[in-house]
């Protein structure tokens, strides 16, 4: 894969930084990458190549790129780092090496007098309010990592409607969010994970952290620290593609990235969230309506239903209508992997605790559904239990330990 002409283009309103990716393993045309900001943002652009050897290397590896070369500047820190993700990404997904050059144009460096600048970026979903909500309770505005600037990456949510009617009206949801926490909001659209690599298992267990990051570096002309919102918490920890082990490599010179509030479960960023008026009211988490209104019946609606009812507060929250949360709406919800079990197996005590013993009763069932704790499975887990001490589950962990369930055969290729 070649990246080639990168550039900046002033449009009717907007700026982009633009690059040609050219692929040379693999049957496809050449496409132009892009990121798009407001014009009022234009000058927060930096024509480098450190964005588009983000968005480009793990579609390379993926699509069996024998190197990417980008004709710019890449700061060699961001190459190392990469190295060390895909060494990562080897031993979390592969059976063996497979390796990528990474080549770039031989450009001194010229350090930027940006003065300290940070951001997140921000979807208005528990973990992104979480972030910001900490933040302020940490810093005041003097310090360097108080974050000033909220970014909205667009463009890399397939469920939702993509039309730019729908990312202008929800501008007004996270703009109110921005102008009550003393930060200013900046859209950012792109392309890249529409035209490098669709696919959505790729984009949670491998890139979305890399496409984070490709936008914080293309807005290197005004920010220089940017935080990225913790999927998981220290004892859930999983694979995936937003991890302490791999955010904290997306850094730079210029840019320092930085895994945020890994040390919070998803119930206490919750509580965070749910003590702080302005994000209570303003919670987007539906994955088929983002960035719009909540539907309140699909899984993740739900889920964080769920949360606000066991910390007693869902019913002061306008951002969902309680009463599509029923013992028969979690009965139905389906479990699909260890990423959503973490985030149940906490809330069945708390909904106890709080008098919410219907909706405890039908959490621990869908989870038990989920582990086989029911059925024939659940019979021949309670015999392998009683007589084999526990000996058939003990096999079947230590073979599937060499990859994580859902792709194995895309994922072997790292």
């Amino acid at each position: 894969m070649i990246v080639t002409n990168v550039r900046i283009e002033n449009g009717d309103g907007t700026a982009r930084l633009t690059a040609t990716v050219t692929w040379e393993d693999t049957r496809r045309s050449p496409v132009d990458i892009y990121f798009e900001v407001p014009s009022p943002f234009a000058g927060a652009l930096v024509e480098e190549g450190n964005s588009f050897l983000l968005a480009c290397v793990f579609p390379a590896v993926e699509a069996g790129e024998k190197r990417i070369a980008v004709d710019s500047y890449v700061c060699p820190r961001l190459r190392a780092g990469l190295e060390t993700i895909l060494r990562l990404f080897q031993q979390w997904y592969g059976t063996g090496p497979r390796g990528i050059a990474l080549e770039s144009a031989s450009v001194a460096y010229r350090r930027r007098p940006v003065p300290p600048a940070a951001a997140a970026f921000l979807t208005c979903g528990i973990d992104s309010l979480a972030t910001l909500r900490r933040n302020r309770l940490m810093f005041q505005r003097s310090h360097p990592e108080f974050i000033r600037d909220l970014i909205c990456l667009y463009g890399i949510n397939f469920d939702s409607d993509d039309s730019p009617v729908t990312f202008a009206s929800a501008m007004d949801v996270l703009g109110s969010v921005a102008k009550q926490s003393d930060a200013v909001l900046i859209p950012l659209t792109t392309n890249a994970r529409r035209e490098l690599n669709p696919d959505l298992d790729f984009f949670r267990y491998k890139y979305h952290a890399a496409l984070l990051g490709a936008a914080a570096h293309a807005l290197s002309g005004r920010v220089n620290t940017t935080f990225i919102a913790s999927s998981h918490d220290i004892p859930n920890l999983i694979p995936w593609g937003s991890h302490p082990l791999v955010d904290t490599n997306l850094s730079s010179a210029d840019v320092r990235i930085y895994h945020d509030s890994f040390d919070l479960s998803r119930l206490e960023k919750t509580r965070l969230v749910a003590d702080w008026d302005v994000g209570l009211q303003n919670i987007r988490v539906c994955t088929a309506n983002w960035p719009g209104s909540n539907c309140n019946r699909c899984e993740k609606c739900l889920r964080t239903m769920l949360g606000l009812a066991a910390l007693g507060v869902l019913e002061r929250s306008r951002s969902f209508e309680p009463q599509f949360l029923t013992e028969v709406a979690v009965r139905s919800i389906q479990i699909f992997d260890e990423n959503q079990e973490t985030f149940y197996a906490e809330l069945i005590q708390p909904l106890r605790a709080v008098g919410r013993r219907d909706l405890a009763a039908a959490v621990k069932s869908i989870l038990a559904t989920y582990r086989g704790e029911t059925g024939i499975r659940g019979a021949l887990k309670e015999l392998d239990r009683r007589y084999l001490g526990g000996g058939l589950l003990t096999l079947k962990r230590s073979v599937g330990r060499s990859g994580t369930p859902g792709e194995p055969e895309r994922r072997a290729q790292f």
